[in-house]
């Protein structure tokens, strides 16, 4: 009994943190879409810098069925992600949560699986995290589902399942795999990892520009990093001092990802990461916390609605749910005479404040959206004038059309009674992935090889469960540099391709290196570019700059051949002055075959920087 309520203690996720999760979930979707639009033609359509074929031969470990391979036009791409997108907002409101879930993840990993040269840990990551809440009861707590769910509130709040044990052993396997396999020197004993990682003029920003100029203090940094992410699991799961270690990672680990966010340019590699340390947050924040956000003002309002509807009913649960305390009434009007005789004579639902005063029609919305935590801002704004008059009008539409919404809600948004604990089969099947998991992450570490582990990585790359989390590990790369390429017109007039101007390109170092690339996952494929593992990747791209350039130019001003240059840069210890060499990417004609690179052109010793964001 004692081993069970500690493993209650440990595992378990309070519903409330489950619901934030969710929606951290969601947003993290978004953001990921809206920032890979930028680039819709350049790394999605077949006039990219990856056509579907050059995408196929790519796959190899990252094999999922994809819908974005069905097209290879914007427009089609387009369309994908808006869908992607309208799932995520259905996910975000906890509408259909775990069927919202499930497509989100296959829209997820469809996308990552069209284009894998552009992939960092955070994608593998956050399709990690929404695979093991297919199995949580993501939308038990402030959401559409629990809104209309007649037994919401009968649970407790702590909720613990395989699932949950394994989301948060997942959540560790991050920082604990990741330090063993940070087994260089420059980690221990000499602590000059952070030093060469802020030293990479591609990847720093002004604020890791700027603190490294202190040896001293990245040295401790570097120690901090490498121990608190060994210690990680400690800090989580002590079964001693639970509570306050607990809360200690939460802290450490967040501050540690908002370091990195300021110092490097890692895309939203922090974002996700702080998503995963949040599902740790026990239960007893949230308690402290509503005993600030359950005040007078907010708990002592009463809602009235017109009893046969029952579309008024689902809208005013679903208000209440997402903007006020769980013990606001709400009751029909006809309970009270007075109350009823408002509806009747407003055609509306009536909501009393704490003072008593009744309030109606659109004013009725916007005090429910004052009295919000979260969304009190919008109560303001809908007390404007100008926005009061268009709500006035949109709640007269809705009062007119209440008989043909209440038979679309009958459907869309029809009661329910949901079990959040899962079948006996569910609990095994999750137990084995997460032994998988861990064989997989213990398979990669340089000491450890086991033969059972390459049988079951095929079919754990499929839901992108093969995984490795190597962030700077065994050591931050060394290669920095920056891009030229060089072409020639029809003519034979020298053009700078990149900066897409006439004339010889600038060889000069830019001020920043990091600005030279639009978006880190341009970088991302630009360095991978170099591995000559992977030659087709700069086939594709010397083909997508002529294609691209000789679109928008003049026949006269075509390109008839290009040259791709990487000017390599070493760091080397203590700030020593570095050069510059200038080698040789690919050269390729615009009209006819390409000439690749010599393989020994490319430092392949660090072939791929070993960053992994």
């Amino acid at each position: 009994m004692a081993l069970l309520t500690s493993f209650r203690q440990i595992f378990a996720i309070d519903l409330r943190t489950l619901a934030l999760f969710r929606v951290m979930l969601a947003v993290g979707i978004l953001a990921d879409l809206v920032m890979r639009a930028r680039d819709l033609t350049a790394h999605y359509s077949d006039y990219g810098l990856l056509p579907r074929v050059g995408a196929i031969a790519d796959l190899s470990a990252y094999w999922f069925p994809s819908l974005h391979l069905t097209t290879g036009s914007a427009k089609g791409q387009a369309v994908l992600f808006v869908l992607a997108g309208v799932f995520a907002i259905g996910l975000l409101v906890g509408y259909r949560t775990r069927f919202m879930a499930l497509l989100s993840w296959g829209m997820l990993l469809s996308l990552q699986t069209r284009n894998v040269a552009i992939s960092q840990g955070a994608d593998l990551l956050l399709a990690a995290l929404l695979f093991w809440a297919l199995f949580l009861p993501l939308g038990a707590r402030y959401s559409v589902d629990a809104a209309l769910d007649r037994r919401v509130g009968q649970e407790p709040n702590q909720y613990a399942s395989a699932a949950t044990m394994a989301l948060l052993v997942q959540c560790m396997c991050v920082y604990f795999f990741t330090a063993l396999l940070k087994d260089s020197p420059v980690w221990l004993p000499q602590g000059t990892a952070v030093y060469y990682a802020l030293q990479l003029d591609y990847l720093v920003t002004p604020a890791g520009e700027w603190l490294r100029q202190y040896p001293i203090l990245m040295q401790g940094l570097t120690y901090f990093v490498w121990c608190l992410e060994l210690a990680a699991p400690v800090l989580m799961f002590s079964p001693f001092l639970h509570l306050p270690l607990r809360l200690l990672g939460i802290v450490l680990l967040v501050g540690m990802h908002l370091g990195f966010f300021l110092c490097l340019e890692i895309g939203i590699f922090p974002y996700v990461s702080i998503t995963s340390l949040l599902v740790f947050t026990p239960g007893w924040v949230w308690d402290r916390m509503q005993r600030y956000w359950v005040t007078p003002r907010r708990a002592n309002l009463a809602i009235y609605y017109d009893q046969p509807c029952d579309f008024c009913l689902k809208v005013c649960l679903i208000l209440r749910t997402f903007l006020l305390p769980a013990g606001v009434p709400i009751r029909p009007a006809q309970e009270d005479a007075a109350i009823h005789r408002i509806l009747q004579e407003q055609n509306s639902w009536v909501v009393v404040d704490e003072c008593g005063a009744h309030h109606v029609r659109w004013d009725a919305i916007a005090l429910v959206f004052r009295r919000s935590v979260l969304f009190g801002w919008l109560g303001v704004l809908f007390s404007m004038t100008w926005v009061r008059a268009v709500g006035e009008r949109i709640y007269t539409w809705v009062a007119h059309n209440r008989g043909r919404l209440a038979a679309i809600s009958a459907r869309a948004l029809p009661f329910t009674e949901r079990n959040i604990y899962p079948h006996r089969v569910t609990q095994i099947l999750v137990v084995l992935l997460l032994c998988v998991v861990v064989i997989i992450n213990i398979d990669g570490l340089p000491s450890v090889k086991w033969p059972v582990a390459s049988s079951i990585k095929g079919y754990a790359s499929l839901v992108r469960l093969n995984q490795t989390w190597n962030m700077f590990a065994p050591a931050p790369s060394r290669r920095d540099g920056w891009f030229v390429v060089r072409g020639l017109t029809n003519a034979g007039s020298p053009v700078d391709v990149l900066r897409a101007t006439m004339g010889e390109p600038r060889w000069l170092r830019p001020a920043r290196i990091a600005d030279t690339y639009s978006t880190y996952r341009w970088r991302k494929f630009m360095m991978r570019m170099l591995d000559n593992k992977r030659p087709h990747l700069r086939v594709h791209y010397a083909k997508y700059l002529c294609g691209r350039w000789n679109r928008e130019m003049p026949m006269h001003l075509r390109l008839a051949e290009l040259t791709v240059y990487f000017n390599y840069e070493r760091v080397l210890p203590d700030y020593a002055t570095r050069n510059a060499e200038r080698r040789h990417v690919i050269r390729h004609s615009c009209q006819g075959p390409m000439q690749s690179a010599p393989a020994n052109n490319i430092p392949q010793s660090e072939e791929e920087p070993q960053e992994n964001f």
